[in-house]
């Protein structure tokens, strides 16, 4: 998957906390809005990977993996994680290395001596921004709807 790309943030933090305080059985509707978000960066930087004429098939190899568990820690991951004890939701999006060309994910991105950094993974990522934040409000709102709220 995407390695270096991570994104940390005590703004993250501080939303893992709040949302840490609703009841386990709500975290669906969290984990809904991070694989929506996921999904949408996924395809923004495949369509945005398009073109490459030395790496034909490296946007098939753009892919996004879900971890979510209830045994409690969280690290926020490329999207979503810390809930804080509760549940953890770990979105990782980006070249796979198990696929064709995915393992040029890091020099197509980062570049090199010879080959300018691309950045369609962070495109993607700042594109979807707002997004994820709208996402996430709006799984606030549906999880308070839940517990009758």
């Amino acid at each position: 998957m995407a390695d270096g790309l991570e994104v940390e943030s005590t703004d993250f933090g501080r939303l893992a906390r709040d949302v840490s305080d609703f009841p386990e059985d709500t975290m669906p509707i969290f984990r809904r809005a991070a694989v929506k978000t996921a999904t949408s960066i996924k395809e923004t930087a495949r369509k945005n990977a398009t073109g490459l004429a030395h790496a034909p098939r490296f946007p098939s190899s753009i892919s996004y993996d879900f971890a979510g568990d209830s045994h409690g820690g969280g690290v926020l991951g490329a999207l979503v994680g810390a809930m804080n004890g509760k549940y953890d939701i770990t979105m990782e999006i980006g070249p796979d290395k198990d696929r064709p060309q995915g393992a040029l994910g890091n020099l197509i991105e980062y570049g090199s001596l010879h080959n300018p950094p691309q950045g369609i993974m962070h495109g993607a990522l700042q594109a979807h921004e707002r997004d994820f934040e709208r996402n996430v409000d709006n799984a606030v709102d549906e999880a308070w709807k839940a517990l009758g709220l």
